[in-house]
């Protein structure tokens, strides 16, 4: 049996509240839209989740940590201000 002690994949993690922030100085028309249909909680969860399931399928391949992180940390989690995009 394995050890079940991930947390709900629904949960906002220190991950998540860090994407928030970014999103909310970053990325303020993205974040707003997101906040007005309802769906913020879900895209952040949504980052959080694919940002480490990324991470941690890298880490399990070798990489080593900063160099694996480097390379998810943009993908989903820290998006580009809106002005650079």
């Amino acid at each position: 049996m394995e050890d079940q002690e991930e947390e709900p994949r629904n949960y906002l993690g220190n991950l998540g509240q860090q994407i928030k922030r970014h999103w909310q100085e970053h990325r303020p028309r993205m974040y707003r839209e997101l906040e007005q249909r309802g769906q913020l909680h879900q895209a952040l969860v949504q980052a959080q989740n694919q940002t480490s399931d990324a991470l941690h399928h890298l880490l399990k391949q070798g990489v080593p940590y900063d160099q694996a992180w480097e390379s998810v940390r943009e993908e989903w989690a820290f998006l580009p201000t809106e002005a650079d995009h």
